[in-house]
């Protein structure tokens, strides 16, 4: 599922990105790759607050409808 649609407080694991090499390089910098575990800290309205390995990150809507997630087991 698109991390927009995801809950607060739940840890997710990055299945793929859909974005082009510019988004891709973004999500490089921060550590977001396939297979990264990241928190959902908000999703409301604006943007979506994610805790990547202890550090948090603000990635506007149209970034987030390019990271494809799953729960974490």
């Amino acid at each position: 599922m698109p991390l927009i649609l995801a809950n607060e407080n739940i840890e997710y694991k990055v299945v793929r990105i859909e974005g082009g090499h510019g988004s891709n390089t973004k999500f490089l910098e921060m550590g977001l790759v396939p297979g990264t575990k990241l928190k959902v800290i908000y999703n409301a309205k604006g943007p979506i607050i994610v805790s990547i390995n202890g550090s948090k990150y603000a990635l506007g809507k149209g970034l987030a409808s390019k990271i494809i997630v799953r729960e974490a087991v």
